[in-house]
């Protein structure tokens, strides 16, 4: 199809300064939104780690089929045109996500809104992408890898560091300096009852905690949309099923004359069952927050809407005619509605089969962890519920019959597709575009990259905020969000910047090749870091040095794994459906190791969980010494 005059007129001497740097930022916020902060603000909402990791994972899905869009987008009208069309779109979902956390279903609400846009961003991504390639030469492409790099991740740790700031800042949380006369505060430290007779309370993970994140016993949940904390201070406390009065903080009666606290207000420890009860109101305490959670996470969503549609306004003006965005094949409209047809038709293959390989892998789970001791076993997070639910709505199935008739249903549907996919694709240059990317030489060794090389890094940045975040008496380590704000918005920001320039510049004096161990060993580093982090529970400063290292090995090691994919895409007459094809299996790796974080931490508890990070980072380095790519070919 020939561009139109308005999508290809004459223009000046492109300059890749003018947008390519404004597109992998706006390119990263969707991106980030649903994959990393969604995860913060559920967290903030009082959602469990399993339903968070698994839904932010399955509502990124769009993002895994880019491999399917490559031919829609190359086949049909220009890739600017795809860009600013599906960036409007995402303008609007941006403007709705902060209104759909005010509702008493925001959870359910919310993903609705980030899959849609989810959608809109896989298009986006893979027209951008397209793009890239064909707006200048294949030397300046080598040559702003690393911005295109580094920009891509400033637009990321604005959402993860900015916005979370943001957050903590509106919505910090009061403490109470709190000194006992009559009795004293208990709180729950592993096993262990501590008793002091004063002590800094805050807020750590929506629980009233000490200041070393021990909770109050028994538990103060603080909500997403407290405002006030106001409670009363009693002169007992009960176990075992005594009365407890909401929002008042108990304390522990000991037996008068035994114990003496000491200077710091420490009394005792003690199990359980050895606390006495008392009852009388004593005191009163009460704290402000500036607003609540749940406002304060409206007010950073909308002023990321608010950039986000300024960038959309800008690139109506700097993102270039490059006279190369042309569909590849000259096609009439009839032509080109065959082709979204069949686009839709390749999605549904995807879509299916990704639900019917689920559906068979929890009922396996189901089995095996039923047979290791069931709903009470160590691997309970594997055995599915009595009853199913979907979007917060009961099912009449129960847990293992939904997942069963989910694999037999979708199967079905991936079987029936997937022949009208080879009647209808099979032999057009849809069907040429895909197969030209499977027919290349070392595509078993690019495939295993593809799926294996960033699997232990996606496990890690997809809990690593959760685990931050998280109770101390849950295994985390109970950062606030302004400092978790401070942490990814200041020191992540400088660690991407270095870490991005130094592999790129890395990789121009080495070469690609040579370079491939150096990038992966820095690029994987972090991992350690996070699994020490969980065995000794360091001090939140610790974490600065931890998240500079991790965003500086990701910015090294990620310039280097883009030029493979750039490598890649040049291969054949197809560059934006192979590149296409190469970040929607990653992005398929982003779902699938995100999953499997959900149901690895959830059940083994967070060292475990990075210890087998580290050991699934092993297939990926493997695939290193088999990756058919030269540095003549990759420059």
């Amino acid at each position: 199809m020939a561009a139109t005059t308005s999508d290809n007129p004459t223009s000046p001497r492109l300059n890749p300064w003018a947008f390519i740097p404004l597109l992998y930022f706006m390119q990263a916020i969707p991106v980030t939104r649903v994959q990393e902060v969604a995860a913060v603000i559920f967290k903030d909402l009082g959602v469990a780690n399993e339903p968070i990791t698994r839904w932010t994972s399955i509502i990124a899905l769009p993002w895994s089929m880019q491999l399917l869009l490559g031919p829609l987008i190359d086949l049909t009208h220009t890739k600017r045109r795809w860009i600013l069309v599906t960036q409007l779109g995402m303008v609007f979902g941006l403007a709705l996500l902060p209104f759909a956390l005010q509702l008493a279903n925001a959870f359910d609400v919310s993903l609705a809104i980030l899959f849609v846009s989810a959608v809109f961003s896989a298009l986006c991504n893979t027209a951008t992408d397209g793009f890239y390639l064909v707006s200048m030469p294949k030397e300046q492409q080598a040559a702003f890898a690393g911005i295109q790099t580094t920009f891509y991740r400033l637009g990321r740790l604005f959402c993860t560091g900015i916005l979370v700031l943001i957050v903590g800042w509106l919505s910090k949380p009061p403490t109470f300096d709190v000194t006992v006369r009559k009795a004293y505060l208990a709180f729950q430290k592993d096993d262990t009852i501590l008793f002091r007779s004063k002590a800094t309370l805050k807020v750590v993970a929506a629980k009233l905690s000490d200041s070393d994140g021990n909770p109050l016993v028994p538990e103060v949940l603080v909500g997403p949309d407290t405002k006030q904390i106001k409670l009363g201070i009693y002169g007992g406390l009960s176990f075992n099923g005594a009365e407890q009065q909401s929002k008042q903080i108990t304390f522990a009666s000991l037996p008068a004359g035994e114990l003496k606290a000491d200077k710091d207000g420490f009394v005792a420890k003690m199990k359980p069952n050895q606390v006495q009860s008392a009852t009388g109101l004593t005191d009163e305490v009460a704290g402000n927050y500036n607003m609540s959670l749940r406002t304060g996470w409206m007010i950073a969503t909308l002023v990321c809407a608010a950039l986000y549609a300024l960038g959309y306004f800008a690139n109506l003006r700097t993102v270039p005619h490059p006279a190369q965005d042309v569909p590849s094949a000259d096609s009439s409209p009839a032509e080109r509605r065959k082709n979204t047809i069949r686009t839709f038709a390749v999605l549904g293959v995807g879509i299916s089969g990704y639900f019917a390989v689920s559906g068979l892998w929890k009922t396996i789970l189901h089995v095996v962890g039923s047979a290791l001791g069931g709903a009470a076993g160590k691997f309970k997070g594997w055995v599915l519920p009595d009853q199913a639910s979907f979007a917060g709505f009961a099912s009449p199935f129960g847990g293992i019959m939904a997942e069963v008739g989910q694999a037999a249903i979708c199967g079905a549907i991936f079987t029936i597709l997937w022949f009208a996919v080879k009647r209808n694709v099979i032999g057009t240059p849809m069907g040429d575009a895909f197969g030209s990317f499977f027919k290349q030489s070392g595509i078993i060794a690019i495939l295993s990259f593809l799926l294996f090389y960033r699997f232990g890094e996606v496990m890690v940045s997809k809990m690593s905020p959760l685990f931050l975040k998280d109770s101390p008496s849950n295994g985390g380590l109970g950062i606030p969000n302004e400092v978790l704000g401070q942490i990814k918005g200041v020191v992540g920001v400088l660690g991407i910047v270095l870490g991005g320039i130094a592999g790129g510049w890395f990789v121009s004096k080495r070469g690609l090749k040579r370079s491939f161990w150096p990038l992966a060993i820095v690029m994987h580093t972090p991992n350690l870091l996070y699994l020490w982090a969980a065995i000794t529970k360091p001090h939140a400063s610790a974490i600065y040095f931890v998240d500079f290292i991790d965003q500086f090995g990701y910015g090294f090691g990620f310039a280097g794994y883009f030029i493979i994919l750039q490598h890649i895409a040049r291969r054949g007459n197809f560059p934006t459906s192979h590149y296409a094809i190469g970040t929607g299996i990653g992005a398929l790796v982003i779902t699938i190791a995100g999953v499997l974080s959900g149901i690895i931490q959830s059940n083994l508890g967070y060292v475990w969980f990075f210890a087998s990070v580290i050991l699934l980072t092993i297939p990926g380095m493997i695939t290193l010494l088999y990756l058919p790519v030269t540095d003549e070919q990759a420059a």
